[in-house]
């Protein structure tokens, strides 16, 4: 799901989730050190109750002929390579370090989405490492059979310089770099394991992190099983066209854990500056059940606001939170919002959005 060097049309970085619970770290499952690598097995991908895997949306041969990406050249990993027969250092590895988020960003009329999941460099111990010979990572997408069909984006972009924009994010835009021109760019519903992934400059060698299941469903990446009641039902914000842009709203985040499949989404907006005041008063309206009534979601403001943060305790109330005065961003065109930088593993519902306070009520 290819997202070239992570820049949007309007010639800014792409936004970037982030949150804060650590997933762990180096390549799980059934992988094996051989010779100084990393060796995963195709046998980690097998998924109980299945009696045959499902078919490939496109053939191995097609899949093979998507051109191999300039930084992978001397390397296994391609369009239709099995991931039996890729080798990853051990020294280095990509480690989590918050959930993976869905992100969509509305500039110029249109919505464009993608998932995006936090990383960091980290040694054999999980300690911290050197991103300076590193790529910025990616996200690589196998089948049940442990064929790559998709390579995710490989555009030469320093995986230290990701920190100008607020850390290393893999990316994904839901279209597979894998498909040959004349063939559909989305993957069928099935399942899929997800690899974040980079490379080393000074050796070729490719760096990987620990793998994420994922269910495609009605063309939609399923990343986590939902089923939770909540202790304070509430119905949660719709649709983002409705609730968020004709308030000039600048962003909402939803969690929830109540449906067969978690939904963890945040909305950005990008507006033309003739349509915002500066110094006009934006607020954050939220609210937030969790099976743990001492919980609290944290949250940040990204754009031109600076380093704006807080909480919003999870007992089901409304809460309304600060006045902070519209400061247009650094680089125009930045998509601004709010994003939840902790959410508890006992957080059931959660919303939370940045509207200006005149709205509010």
């Amino acid at each position: 799901m290819s997202h070239g060097d992570n820049r949007t049309d309007h010639g800014t970085r792409a936004p970037r989730g982030r949150t804060a619970r650590l997933v762990g770290v180096g390549v799980g499952g059934g992988a094996l050190v051989a010779a100084g690598a990393l060796v995963l097995g195709a046998t980690q991908l097998a998924t109980p109750g299945l009696a045959a895997p499902l078919p490939t949306y496109v053939s191995d041969v097609a899949q093979r002929d998507v051109p191999q990406p300039d930084l992978l050249a001397g390397t296994p990993l391609r369009c239709g390579a099995n991931l039996a027969d890729l080798s990853f250092g051990r020294d280095v590895v990509l480690a989590a370090t918050g959930d993976l988020t869905t992100e969509s960003v509305y500039h110029e009329g249109e919505w464009s989405t993608h998932d995006s999941l936090p990383l960091r460099a980290a040694d054999a111990d999980g300690a911290d490492s050197s991103e300076n010979d590193l790529n910025s990572p990616t996200l690589v997408w196998v089948d049940e059979d442990g064929t790559v069909v998709d390579l995710g984006g490989w555009e030469e972009y320093p995986m230290y310089l990701t920190h100008e924009d607020d850390g290393p994010t893999a990316q994904e835009d839901r279209t597979s770099s894998c498909a040959p021109d004349d063939a559909e760019p989305w993957l069928p519903d099935g399942e899929y394991t997800v690899y974040p992934m980079t490379i080393e400059y000074s050796t070729d060698t490719l760096v990987a992190g620990d793998p994420l299941p994922v269910t495609v469903e009605d063309g939609e990446p399923r990343w986590a099983t939902g089923g939770q009641e909540a202790p304070v039902p509430f119905e949660l914000p719709g649709d983002p066209d409705q609730t968020l842009l004709p308030d000039r709203g600048f962003g909402s985040v939803v969690v929830d854990r109540t449906g067969a499949w978690e939904r963890r989404d945040t909305y950005r907006a990008v507006w033309p500056e003739g349509e915002l005041t500066e110094g006009e008063g934006y607020v954050v309206q939220a609210r937030c059940t969790s099976s743990d009534p001492g919980d609290s979601i944290s949250y940040a403001l990204s754009g031109g606001w600076g380093d704006v943060t807080g909480e919003i305790r999870c007992d089901g109330h409304d809460r309304t939170d600060g006045t902070w005065g519209y400061q247009p961003p650094d680089v125009p065109g930045e998509p601004v919002g709010i994003e939840l930088t902790d959410v508890p593993d006992g957080v059931v519902l959660a919303h939370a959005r940045l509207v200006p306070a005149s709205v509010a009520g």
